[in-house]
C-alpha cells in the first residue's frame, strides 16, 4: 500500500499530476460533515440521559448516521477531485472505509458529555475523533485505482491529523463553554459547536487531500479532467440528509416524550406527594373494594392501610355508601359526570364523623373504576346542628321555641285535614302562677331554676310523638297529637297539674307553684293557622288563671262565640275608624250650686252596620288591644276641638271647655302631642278650654318622665283630670307632684249615696277634702 510512502515531491525529478477540485461538490462535502456533526450533540445528550434499556440503541445508530455522515463527506469530497488521467475506485475498500468513522463517532458519543464532562475525556474524544476520521480518510485513498503513484507529503499529513484533533477539540469545547460566554438559546450552541465541528472533519480531509499528490508512471495515459458521476453524488447526499434527517427526527421526537415523561413522572409525584399530606381523604373503588387510599382516608377512618384495600367499601363506609357507589359504577354513561353526597360514616374506633363525598367514573387499566375524595365534615355538622338548636330551641329550657312549635302546629293543622275523628288532638298552654313575685322573692337565678324543672317535668310526661314549647317568661305550650279517648284531655290535664305542683326546693324551702291550663281541642277544618290556635288557647288559660290554684278550661262554645265576635269586631272596628263611623256623644258638665252648665265630656260612640250599639266597655279593650286606640284619641282630640270650637263662637263663652279620655298609648306618639299644639293654634282656645282625662293607672308608671310630658301639654294650655279617682292605686305621693287641676270621682261611689247601703259619704268628703287641700276642682259622675 501507498499509505506508508511518505515522500516529499522533490525527491522526483518529474512533476506531479496536477489535481482538480470542483468547488460547489466541496460546499456540499462540507455541508455534510456539518450535517454529520450535527448528530453528535443530540445522540449524546439521548445516550447520557436516556434509561439502559435505550441508551445503546442511541449509540449504535448514532454512531452509524454520525460515521456515515463523515464518510459521506469523504466520498463526496474525493469524487470533487479529478486528474487527468482516469480515476475507479475500489468497492469494497471504500466501503470498508466507513467503519473507521463509524467507530469514532461510537467513541466520541460515549465519552463526550456536555453535562458531565472533563479535559481528559475531552482531549480523549477529540484525539479518537482525529483518528478515526484520519483511518477513514486514508483508507477510503486505498480505494481510488490510477494509473499513476500516490504518494503523501509528510509535514501535510501529520498537520491533517493535528488540525483535525485540535478543530475537533474546538468543536466539542465549544458546545460546552459556549453558553457561558455568549447568551445564546441552546439551539443557536448546538448549531454553532456543530459547524465547527463539521469544519474539522472537512478540514481534516482537504488538508489530507493537499498532502496527496500523484506521480505519473509507464501506465499513465493523460486525459481530460474526468467529470463525477452526478447520480451518485446526489444519491449519497440524498441518503446522508435521510439518515441523518431521521436521526435528528427521533432525537426530537424522544426528547419529547423524555419530557413528557418526565412531566408526568412530576405530575403523578406531585400528586402522590399532594395525596400523601393533604388531610381531604382520596381513593379508588371497583365494585368489590378501594383498590388505592391516601392516608387520609386511613387517619379519618381509623383503618390501616391493609383493612382499607382488604375489607368491603360497606364495612368501612356504611351500606348507603356502597349502594350509593354501586349505582354510580352501574351507569356508564356518566363519565366525566361529578357525584356529591354526604353520609355518616362509622370508624374503626366505634365513633361515627360526617364525609362529604365527591366521586366520578373513569376507566383504568381496561377496568371502570371510581375516583373519590372525602373530606370531614363532622365539625360543620355540629355548628349546623347547635345553628339549629340555637333557632328552634329555648336555651335556658332545651324545649322547642316558638318558631319550631308553630311549624309542627301548621304541620299537624295540614295533617288533620286528611285525617278522620277517630282520634283527639290538642293545644295545651300553661302559665305558672305568680310567677312575677316568685322570680322576684328568690331572685332570676332561682326564677331560671324552676323554669327549667317545670320543663323537666312536662318532658317526663310527654310521648316522644308530643311537642313541648316554651313560649316566652312563665309560659309553655304542649302539642298533644292524636290521642285515643275522648277523656284524654281531662287525664292529661290533671296529671300535669298533680305533677306540676309538687313541691320544688328553692334555698332549702319547699315551694309549691300553681299553674293554670288553656286547652284548645283540635278538630278537621276548625283552624286554619296557628295564631288562631294560640289565640284561643290563650283565652282559655286566661279564663282558667282567673278561677285559681290550678285549673285548667278547656275552650268551649262560650268562648268560641265571643272570640268570633271579638275577631269580627275587630275587622269592623279598623273599617269603622278609616271611614269615620264613630261618633262622640258629649255629656254635660253641671256647676253644684247653679247647676249651669260649665263643659262637657267627650264620650266615644260606636253603632255598627247592622245598627247595634257596642258598649264602649267592650270596643275600647279590643282597640287597646288591636293597636288602633291611638288612632281612636287623635280622631275623639280633632272632633272635640272642632265642635268646642262651634259652641263657643255661638254662645261667645271662652270659659266652656271639653274633656277628652287619653289613653297611655298617645303618650309615646309625637303625633298628639303636634295635634295639640296644632288644636290651640288653629282655634284660639284659652287655656283649660281643653281639658285630658288620664287614668291612675297611667300616673303611677314612670312618674317622673311623665311629669315632663304633663308639663308640656299644660305649657300647650291644656288642664288635666284624673279620672275614676279611687277605683285605682291611688297614691298621695304622686298626687301632689303632678301638675294635676281636676279630680274626677267615680261613679260607683255616687250611685247608692242616697241610701248610702255601702258606706260611701265618708269616702267621698275625704276625696273632696283631699282635693281642697290640694286646690284641685272636683267632679263627680
Amino acid at each position: 500500500m501507498n499509505f506508508w510512502r511518505l515522500v516529499s515531491p522533490d525527491h522526483f525529478q518529474e512533476a506531479a499530476l496536477h489535481g482538480h477540485h470542483i468547488h460547489w461538490l466541496c460546499l456540499v462535502a462540507a455541508l455534510l460533515a456539518i450535517l454529520a456533526a450535527s448528530v453528535l450533540l443530540p445522540v449524546t445528550d439521548r445516550f447520557h440521559s436516556g434509561n439502559a434499556r435505550h441508551r445503546y440503541w442511541w449509540l449504535a445508530v448514532g454512531s452509524i448516521a454520525m460515521g456515515t455522515g463523515i464518510w459521506a463527506m469523504h466520498f463526496t469530497g474525493m469524487l470533487a477531485f479529478s486528474l487527468p488521467v482516469p480515476i475507479r475506485y475500489d468497492i469494497y475498500i471504500t466501503v470498508l472505509s466507513v467503519i473507521p468513522a463509524i467507530v469514532a463517532s461510537g467513541c466520541c458519543i460515549l465519552l463526550f458529555s456536555p453535562k458531565k464532562y472533563s479535559l481528559k475525556r475531552l482531549h480523549l474524544s477529540a484525539l479518537l475523533l482525529a483518528v478515526g476520521i484520519g483511518t477513514m480518510h486514508y483508507t477510503g485513498m486505498e480505494a481510488m485505482i490510477v494509473p499513476a503513484d500516490m504518494y503523501y507529503i509528510p509535514s501535510f499529513f501529520l498537520l491533517s491529523i493535528v488540525a483535525a484533533y485540535l478543530l475537533a477539540l474546538i468543536g466539542l469545547f465549544a458546545r460546552i463553554r459556549l453558553n457561558e460566554y455568549l447568551p445564546v438559546p441552546p439551539f443557536l450552541a448546538t448549531l454553532i459547536g456543530s459547524a465547527i465541528l463539521g469544519l474539522a472533519v472537512s478540514s481534516m480531509h482537504f488538508i489530507a487531500m493537499h498532502s496527496t499528490y500523484f506521480q505519473p508512471n509507464a501506465s499513465s495515459q493523460i486525459i481530460e479532467h474526468s467529470i463525477p458521476p452526478l447520480g451518485l453524488v446526489i444519491g449519497i447526499i440524498s441518503i446522508t440528509i435521510v439518515l441523518v434527517g431521521m436521526i435528528m427526527v427521533g432525537t426530537l421526537v424522544d426528547r419529547y416524550m423524555t419530557y413528557m415523561s418526565n412531566l408526568l413522572k412530576k405530575s403523578e409525584l406531585r400528586f402522590r406527594r399532594l395525596a400523601e399530606t393533604t388531610q381531604t381523604a382520596i381513593f379508588t373503588f371497583n365494585e368489590r373494594a378501594i383498590t388505592y387510599a391516601n392516608p387520609a382516608l386511613s387517619k379519618i377512618t381509623g383503618y390501616d392501610q391493609t383493612q382499607l384495600l382488604e375489607l368491603p367499601l360497606a364495612e368501612i363506609f356504611s351500606e348507603e355508601f356502597n349502594q350509593f357507589t354501586n349505582e354510580i359504577l352501574q351507569t356508564h354513561s356518566s363519565f366525566g359526570q361529578a357525584y356529591y353526597e354526604q353520609f355518616e360514616v362509622p370508624t374503626a374506633n366505634g365513633d361515627t364523623c360526617w364525609l362529604y363525598f365527591s366521586l366520578t367514573l373513569a376507566v383504568i387499566d381496561g377496568e371502570v373504576t371510581g375516583l373519590a375524595s372525602a373530606c370531614d365534615i363532622s365539625e360543620q355538622k355540629s355548628a349546623e346542628q347547635n345553628l339549629r338548636r340555637l333557632a328552634y330551641r329555648d336555651q335556658l329550657t332545651q324545649l322547642a321555641n316558638r318558631a319550631l312549635f308553630m311549624d309542627r302546629l301548621s304541620h299537624h293543622l295540614e295533617v288533620l285535614k286528611r285525617r278522620d275523628h277517630s282520634r283527639s288532638s290538642f293545644v295545651m298552654l300553661l302559665d305558672l302562677d305568680e310567677f312575677k313575685m316568685i322570680n322576684d322573692t328568690y331572685g332570676h337565678v332561682q326564677g331560671d331554676y324552676l323554669l327549667f324543672e317545670t320543663a323537666a317535668r312536662l318532658q317526663s310526661l310527654a310521648r316522644s310523638s308530643d311537642t313541648i314549647a316554651r313560649l316566652g317568661g312563665d309560659e309553655f305550650v304542649l302539642l298533644v297529637e292524636e290521642l285515643e279517648s275522648e277523656l284524654s284531655i281531662s287525664v292529661v290535664a290533671e296529671r300535669i297539674m298533680d305533677t306540676l305542683c309538687q313541691p320544688i326546693d328553692m334555698n332549702g324551702r319547699e315551694l309549691k307553684v300553681h299553674t293554670s291550663i288553656g286547652v284548645v281541642e283540635l278538630m278537621p277544618g276548625t283552624y286554619d293557622s296557628p295564631d288562631q290556635v294560640l289565640h284561643d288557647v290563650d283565652i282559655a288559660m286566661y279564663r282558667a288563671k282567673k278561677e285559681k290554684n290550678s285549673s285548667w278550661r278547656l275552650f268551649d262554645n262560650e268562648m268560641d262565640a265571643r272570640t268570633k265576635r271579638a275577631r269580627k269586631l275587630q275587622a269592623e272596628l279598623k273599617a269603622a275608624i278609616e271611614d269615620e263611623h264613630l261618633r262622640l256623644h258629649y255629656q254635660p258638665i253641671l256647676d253644684a250650686y247653679d247647676h249651669g252648665i260649665v263643659g262637657f265630656e267627650a264620650l266615644t260612640r260606636w253603632q255598627r252596620v247592622n245598627g247595634e250599639n257596642v258598649s264602649p266597655a267592650e270596643f275600647i279593650p279590643l282597640a287597646e288591644k288591636t293597636g288602633v286606640i291611638g288612632e281612636i284619641d287623635l280622631w275623639a282630640l280633632k272632633t272635640a276641638a272642632l265642635q268646642l270650637a262651634d259652641w263657643t263662637s255661638a254662645s261667645n263663652n271662652k270659659n266652656l271647655y271639653i274633656s277628652v279620655n287619653i289613653t297611655p298609648v298617645s303618650f309615646r306618639d309625637d303625633r298628639f302631642f303636634q295635634l295639640i299644639y296644632e288644636l290651640f293654634h288653629k282655634y284660639r282656645f284659652n287655656p283649660g278650654q281643653l281639658k285630658l282625662e288620664l287614668t291612675e293607672r297611667m300616673l303611677v308608671k314612670d312618674t317622673d318622665k311623665l311629669i315632663e310630658k304633663l308639663n308640656s301639654l299644660i305649657n300647650l294650655g291644656c288642664e288635666l283630670m284624673i279620672d275614676d279617682f279611687g277605683t285605682g292605686y291611688s297614691s298621695l305621693s304622686y298626687l301632689y307632684r303632678l301638675p294635676v287641676h281636676t279630680v274626677k270621682i267615680d261613679r260607683s261611689f255616687i250611685a247608692d249615696l242616697d241610701n248610702d247601703k255601702n258606706n260611701t259619704i265618708p269616702v267621698v268628703k275625704s276625696i273632696i277634702a283631699l282635693a281642697r287641700n290640694l286646690k284641685m276642682s272636683v267632679v263627680s259622675e
